[in-house]
């Protein structure tokens, strides 16, 4: 049976490209400081989840005390400026993967178009990439103040491939968290996981389920022939 030939390459951001140093802890204490301050009971909230698992449990609470859609996205929006500030400090300290960059240039010999798939901000994204000097190599950049619905929803890959003019089963998607492989199994697309050491804390088993799995530290040893399995 003749493989689906690959067109693009839709690559997730932090651990996956770049090294990001955002002090996460301070992150999810400002979120959680926005949610009590708006109501939510400190016995709902936990700084050992993401601050997207905790904004979606505090809108179901949020709903239930009746606040309406545009105070909820008020909500948000204050959460989303609050962390951005924090992640463009991160930005402006990112570092490139060892090797990756030697993948980028082999996507770009064989006429791949390639995007990132991130749940940065589109700003930071892009702040990241001029750090490390790889944005030249992306013809497309989504974040996730550029959809209503970010990463694993379907949403966000929809839009890629949209903008790349690819359909999902022509493109792999390369990602170091269950979000990223989430993504690709519900549309189709082939997958290539890259396990860091906070891979195995979330969602393990559909981390799993990505075609191929390659340890971060081996990415310049086994990257290349991974996506050329594909092509």
């Amino acid at each position: 049976m003749k493989q689906t030939r690959i067109k693009a390459l839709i690559w997730d951001l932090d651990g996956t490209l770049i090294h990001f140093r955002i002090d996460y802890l301070r992150a999810r204490r400002a979120a959680i400081k926005i949610l009590k301050d708006h109501g939510i009971p400190k016995k709902e909230l936990t700084i050992t989840k993401s601050i997207l698992d905790n904004l979606i449990h505090s809108i179901e609470i949020f709903k239930k005390k009746n606040y309406s859609p545009d105070e909820i996205f008020q909500i948000k929006k204050e959460i989303n400026a609050a962390v951005s500030a924090i992640e463009y400090e991160a930005a402006l300290e990112a570092t490139k993967i060892n090797g990756i960059e030697d993948v980028l240039k082999f996507a770009s010999k064989n006429k791949l178009k390639q995007a990132i798939y991130t749940y940065n901000t589109h700003k930071n994204a892009e702040v990241s990439l001029k750090t490390v000097r790889l944005l030249k190599y992306f013809n497309v950049i989504v974040g996730r103040d550029d959809v209503d619905n970010p990463k694993p929803h379907k949403d966000h890959l929809l839009m890629i491939c949209k903008k790349l003019n690819v359909e999902p089963l022509n493109t792999i998607v390369i990602g170091d968290t269950y979000r990223d492989i989430q993504g690709a199994l519900q549309l189709g697309a082939k997958s290539i996981a890259i396990q860091t050491p906070t891979s195995k804390f979330s969602n393990i088993s559909t981390f799993q389920k990505a075609d191929i799995i390659i340890k971060q530290e081996n990415i310049s040893k086994e990257l290349m022939n991974s996506i050329a399995s594909f092509l």
